[in-house]
């Protein structure tokens, strides 16, 4: 993921229209979270997300860092709540693209689980961006239809667009999350959760 970053980090920064900065932005963004990775003993995911949020917190300086900041929070929120681990994403990611290829393969036990922890966080960090955009402390709530409605938008557009299933479910996630309000987040979160997804799928 680092080097696709470092690949596309020009190209980014002319996306960025304000200051110019957003691939320099997200190279350092991959690198902070790459180091709260190693530093973490727990073999828990949601502390790992939580000291990534943690270290893209303090870099007051970058935009980017602090919404991926609040995301990554939400996101160690739901997954310690559920006790869900990275064992359980990676056997939701190769479920669904095992299914798409038209191969069998058991439904994890997780995967509602799994599920609900993500779209629960996507939304609570939609309501919480829209939050901070307005300049009040609303309290972040949870799933409504009119999100779900979003979502499956989202994944209509996506598939519509083309391309293979990585790059339908990483358009989808970076659609329905408040990535997709800016151009140039959206570009970098659609690379940057597409190299995960390839990551997971191993």
């Amino acid at each position: 993921m680092g080097e696709a970053l470092e690949g596309r980090r020009d190209e980014l920064d002319r996306l960025d229209e304000f200051n110019h900065d957003h691939g320099e932005h997200m190279v350092e963004i991959f690198h902070l979270a790459a180091q709260a990775a190693g530093a973490v003993d727990s073999a828990a995911l949601g502390d790992v997300m939580q000291r990534a949020s943690a270290l893209l917190e303090a870099r007051a300086d970058n935009g980017s860092a602090q919404v991926y900041a609040r995301g990554l929070s939400l996101l160690a929120d739901q997954f310690r709540q559920r006790q869900i681990e990275l064992e359980d994403l990676l056997q939701v990611v190769h479920q669904h693209l095992s299914e798409q290829k038209g191969e069998e393969q058991g439904e994890s036990s997780r995967s509602g689980e799994v599920t609900k922890a993500l779209l629960n966080a996507l939304a609570e960090w939609e309501k919480v961006e829209d939050s901070q955009a307005e300049g009040a402390a609303g309290k972040a709530g949870g799933l409504d239809m009119g999100y779900l409605f979003g979502v499956g938008m989202a994944y209509l557009q996506a598939k519509q667009k083309g391309g293979d299933q990585l790059d339908v479910l990483s358009e989808t996630v970076v659609s329905a999350s408040p990535l997709g309000k800016v151009p140039y987040r959206h570009a970098s979160g659609v690379l940057a959760v597409r190299a995960l997804l390839e990551a997971l799928k191993g």
